[in-house]
């Protein structure tokens, strides 16, 4: 089966609600899945039964941990489609919860090596055939799809943003109900520095990230600044005042021109002196150039001297035509041969 990479629109739809999918996956991953027996000594429940096919079938060898990835999709699939809200009832998928299940499908599946050659609606049809009568809602089918490397990098960072600004905001919970100094002002740090490492890597659709961005810089300013007057480690409403992506863009830029230049200097100068001091590989060459640097010194020199003769000569030749009073003037008589 092709891998479709083309970009879909919707992929970062599922930000608009971020608190609510991020709960979900958190409390799926965090629950606890029986471990079962490869020799079905103990039969498992009918939930569990179907992922154990990943235990006895090695068939994904570069994917980590298939069965759990399989245990742990089933349980956010089955609490998105079993919500009800405001124009969504129960056993349907709105456009968020399929951007996010294809969001979170392609963060498990690929992991640090986003190169991975494997199709992730590859691996949901399987899914499907496994657990039979539990997927349903045919829409997800064309949802489902590899998100290319540069975006799923830039909504993974993303991602980790929010993921710090909830922990900003449970640290000064912390805070508030014990009295005591918690981790919000660490986190504080690492939200600034993720912030500008998120804008200095964006590849692709750069601008539309940076409004995505901006949506961040202004929800971590309104949800968090009022907290300052009664946190103890993060009492500056400065640690809540993100830069623009622009600040952000034109600071590294200066950074790196100043780094190349220095660079472009230092590196010849530091390896001709490496060159000409230590190394006894470049004796010859250390040689040749001391040679030719004499030898143009000679010529220069020789070419002052004849210079100084020559003016001599013309000099004095001048004095005695002036003092004689006379020219005397010789010629060839030119004829043909």
């Amino acid at each position: 089966m092709t891998c479709s990479e083309e970009p879909k629109k919707g992929d970062y739809e599922f930000f608009e609600d971020y608190e609510y999918y991020y709960g979900r996956a958190k409390d799926t991953e965090n629950k606890y899945f029986p471990e079962i027996s490869h020799e079905l000594e103990f039969c498992p429940d009918e939930e569990h039964m179907g992922c154990h096919y990943f235990l006895i079938n090695d068939i994904y060898p570069k994917i980590e941990f298939p069965r759990i990835i399989c245990e742990q999709f089933k349980k956010i699939y089955n609490i998105l489609s079993n919500r009800t809200k405001t124009g969504k009832k129960a056993g349907t998928l709105q456009n968020n919860d399929c951007a996010f299940l294809n969001y979170w499908l392609n963060d498990k599946l690929r992991g640090a090596n986003t190169d991975i050659p494997m199709c992730v609606k590859d691996f949901y049809q399987k899914l499907k055939t496994i657990n039979e009568n539990y997927f349903q809602i045919t829409t997800l089918d064309d949802k489902l799809y590899n998100i290319k490397k540069h975006e799923l990098d830039n909504m993974r960072n993303l991602y980790d943003l929010y993921n710090i600004k909830d922990k900003i905001n449970e640290a000064i919970t912390e805070e508030m109900s014990t009295g005591k100094n918690a981790s919000c002002l660490e986190y504080a740090k690492e939200c600034h520095k993720k912030y500008k490492e998120a804008i200095i890597s964006c590849r692709g659709d750069c601008l539309y990230f940076y409004s995505l961005i901006k949506e961040f810089k202004r929800k971590y300013k309104n949800d968090l600044i009022y907290f300052s007057k009664s946190s103890f480690s993060c009492k500056s409403e400065e640690l809540f005042e993100l830069p623009n992506y622009g600040v952000v863009l034109k600071e590294h830029e200066s950074v790196q021109i100043v780094r190349n230049g220095t660079l472009s200097v230092l590196l010849p100068v530091f390896g001709l002196f490496l060159m000409f001091k230590f190394s006894d590989k470049f004796t010859p060459f250390r040689q040749y150039i001391l040679e030719k640097i004499k030898r143009r010194k000679n010529i220069l020199f020789d070419e002052e001297e004849r210079d100084s003769e020559l003016l001599s000569y013309t000099s004095d030749d001048d004095s005695r035509i002036y003092n004689n009073g006379e020219y005397n003037i010789s010629y060839y008589n030119v004829r043909s041969y």
